[in-house]
């Protein structure tokens, strides 16, 4: 090919119009588009509810079975890509291995036709399962789901079927079948089926996506959705390039969108999917913004080192991919340590959760790869090929361990909250993301190993290469073999969680310390609630007038008619209205936790300095949040808890004071005027001391004072001495 200055006008134009579409779409995607938003909503939602007609309504329409889907066939594809790795790293040991398979007129020549179906199959799991992850937290942006899962499921069915039709079925025809020219019409199969139907079903699923993601509340903006946003559009522009330098012979636009589907999507998929789900398992925001920023724009704007092909292009090109080829790190090492530091701010919850500790696993690997990528990405670019092999193997490792890492994360993290359901067999998980990683890892490193050896064979002429690295690729593929197998007890373990009958929104364990619990006539309650105070199914229930038991029981007003159909928590009236109003704040969360301070035998002022961390006097978000998350109450996203300090804030400095906290629980207790309330209203303050309460401010004290009944008025020593009951 002419290497002159009009032959390379065609790739910079490509990468101009894509960078500006790109740039559309995201200022759109933040800012919205005005009057015009709801118009637009409603004509996607009418396309993804009506087409094709007939076939959506095959598929469920409730929350989360779009995502599940995705995720489901996803695992599917991971289990056969494993396999056919594990069958690929094994005929490099021995090329002989599946010559068995000839009689039934299977050959695979070199291994590059197994090499190829592997490499296939990896980038389908991997994107199967990373946008089920995304779609996900896309759904939690609005009303906890996609504007249509119905759309979404059938979209991932057809996706299926027409890739197998491509991957499994056409060999299988052409094997049996006597074509005059095989190789076109395979070609010509496999570019219809890649770019120009999976366009169709990826612009169905982008008009999903957007139609959700309009339905955020106004001024936020989820990384996850824009990340997710940002690759399909990049997905449907690359595919038309394809698809266009196909048909005029222009290797140049070929290779922009290799780019743009082997390096940005897999990349911004890992991010998008990372930033939901370390965040959320770490309770903590995003550690940086800048860096955030860093990674999200710099990634578009460089060119990743992952699967690079020869540019074939002229000095000038291969100057300016070499420099973008060196500035892509930037954003891969910002998104790691931007990560990698959210993580740390609360590393336990991170390692008790198997799909955040292989999130985090999976960016802390990500520079390593990065960085072996680069070099012989570089190597590659300017069509040296010395490190040709070892190129391949790099970016190989790289799917199978940062890639597999985060297809476990989506497996043990978004499946749950898409099912509903809590992760069954945690310890199971675990193991299978340090499978993943071990297996990945060591068998890279391994191969690694090997392709320097038969390098340095070959340049030297003198041994026979296969006997000196044979043992090099037995070593890489028993380690490889970690990978299958982890991927298998993930598959167990997503089976499990979707017939699990524990639900996430369940507070408690079916194992109780209440040994009783009495149940009082005048209202009602729900299952779901009494497991939320602690009720187990050891727990004997007793129906009668409200008492308190030396065991310890707990009472709450609900009534003797347990098979009442219409159930109510708390009385309807009208004094109880009056409060919930006055305080602003959600009396159940609040009566839950009165509950467990009664059941843990704590006073209002003991529970607040527990929670405390840094001793200034105020509690923020987080630290509620981690206070709510050791109690009874349960786990309540960031949103949630916001809500929550909002009602307790009296004073709207965005933090909870003790007398805030106090109030609330008092006005509960007032409200209630049960047993267990009333204990916790009267406590808090006779523990407090005279310099405790001496810190607070006058107009505290006269909230306390007000609480408790006593008088409020006279100096802060009057009444000081009040609360005290001197």
């Amino acid at each position: 090919m002419n290497n002159g200055g009009l032959n390379m006008e065609p790739i910079f134009i490509s990468a101009a119009i894509l960078l500006a579409a790109l740039l559309v779409v995201s200022y759109y995607v933040t800012n919205g588009v005005g009057t015009m938003g709801a118009p637009l909503r409603q004509f996607a939602l009418f396309l993804l509810v009506k087409a094709p007609v007939g076939l959506v309504d095959l598929f469920k329409d409730e929350p989360g079975s779009g995502s599940r889907t995705w995720i489901k066939f996803g695992t599917g594809w991971f289990i056969l890509t494993v396999i056919s790795g594990f069958i690929a790293i094994w005929h490099n040991y021995d090329p002989t291995a599946l010559d068995s398979l000839a009689s039934i007129g299977w050959s695979y020549d070199d291994g590059s036709a197994i090499a190829d179906f592997t490499s296939a199959v990896m980038l389908i799991s991997f994107t199967y399962l990373l946008i089920g992850g995304c779609l996900v937290a896309v759904a939690r942006t609005g009303n906890n789901r996609l504007a249509s899962e119905a759309s979404a499921s059938m979209v991932a069915v057809l996706y299926t079927a027409a890739l197998s039709f491509n991957l499994i079925l056409i060999p299988i025809i052409f094997k049996f079948a006597d074509f005059a020219d095989e190789q076109t019409i395979r070609d010509l199969i496999s570019l219809l089926v890649n770019y120009v139907v999976s366009s169709l079903f990826f612009t169905a699923l982008l008009m999903n996506v957007l139609a959700t993601y309009s339905q955020r509340d106004d001024g936020t903006t989820s990384v996850t959705a824009w990340f997710l946003i940002m690759a399909i559009v990049a997905k449907l522009i690359a595919s038309m390039y394809h698809v266009l330098g196909e048909a005029t012979d222009n290797t140049q636009m070929v290779w922009m969108s290799q780019r743009v589907l082997e390096s940005w999507i897999p990349l911004a998929l890992m991010f998008g999917l990372a930033y939901h789900v370390i965040p959320h398992a770490a309770k903590a925001p995003i550690w940086s913004g800048s860096l955030l920023n860093a990674n999200m724009v710099l990634l578009f704007l460089t060119v990743p080192p992952f699967f690079m092909t020869s540019a074939d292009a002229g000095e000038l090109l291969q100057n300016v991919g070499a420099l973008l080829l060196t500035f892509s790190l930037l954003p891969l090492f910002a998104g790691s340590v931007n990560l990698l530091a959210t993580a740390s701010a609360n590393s336990s919850g991170v390692l008790k959760n198997p799909g955040a500790l292989s999130a985090t696993l999976a960016m802390f690997l990500l520079p390593i790869f990065a960085i072996g990528s680069y070099f012989t990405a570089m190597d590659t670019f300017t069509g040296t090929d010395q490190m040709l092999t070892m190129s391949s193997t790099i970016d190989d490792g790289f799917m199978y361990t940062v890639g597999g890492l985060m297809m476990l994360s989506a497996i043990f993290s978004s499946y749950p909250l898409a099912a509903g359901n809590k992760l069954a067999e945690p310890s199971r998980a675990n193991m299978s993301v340090w499978f993943m990683m071990l297996g990945g890892l060591t068998a890279t490193i391994t191969m690694l190993i090997g392709d320097f050896t038969e390098q340095a064979v070959l340049d030297s002429g003198v041994e026979d290469v296969v006997a000196s690295t044979s043992g090099f690729y037995l070593v890489a593929a028993a380690m490889f073999y970690l990978v299958p197998i982890s991927a298998i007890l993930a598959t167990l373990v997503l089976i499990r969680t979707s017939t699990s009958s524990q639900k996430i929104t369940e507070v408690g364990s079916k194992i109780s310390d209440v040994a009783t619990y009495t149940l009082v006539e005048g209202t009602n309650t729900t299952i779901q609630q009494l497991l939320g105070r602690g009720v187990g199914v050891n727990t004997t229930l007793v129906v009668g007038d409200s008492t308190q038991d030396d065991g310890g029981s707990t009472v709450i007003a609900v009534s003797a008619t347990l098979h009442n159909d219409e159930v109510t928590e708390f009385p309807e009236a009208e004094s109880f209205e009056e409060v919930i109003e006055e305080s602003k704040g959600p009396a159940k969360e609040l009566m839950m936790l009165g509950d467990y301070l009664k059941n843990s035998g704590q006073t209002v002022f003991e529970f607040f300095k527990s929670i405390d961390l840094d001793d200034s006097g105020s509690i923020d978000g987080f630290e509620f949040q981690q206070a709510l998350a050791n109690s009874d109450v349960g786990e309540f996203p960031p949103w949630e808890v916001d809500k929550l300090v909002a009602a307790i804030d009296l004073d709207s400095d965005g933090k909870i004071n003790l007398p805030e906290l106090d109030i609330a629980l008092a006005k509960i207790a007032a409200a209630y005027a049960s047993p267990e309330a009333e204990a916790v209203e009267s406590q808090p303050s006779d523990e407090m001391s005279k310099s405790d309460l001496g810190k607070l401010k006058k107009a505290e004290l006269v909230s306390i004072a007000k609480a408790k009944g006593v008088a409020e008025t006279g100096t802060k020593a009057d009444l000081i001495a009040a609360i005290l009951g001197e």
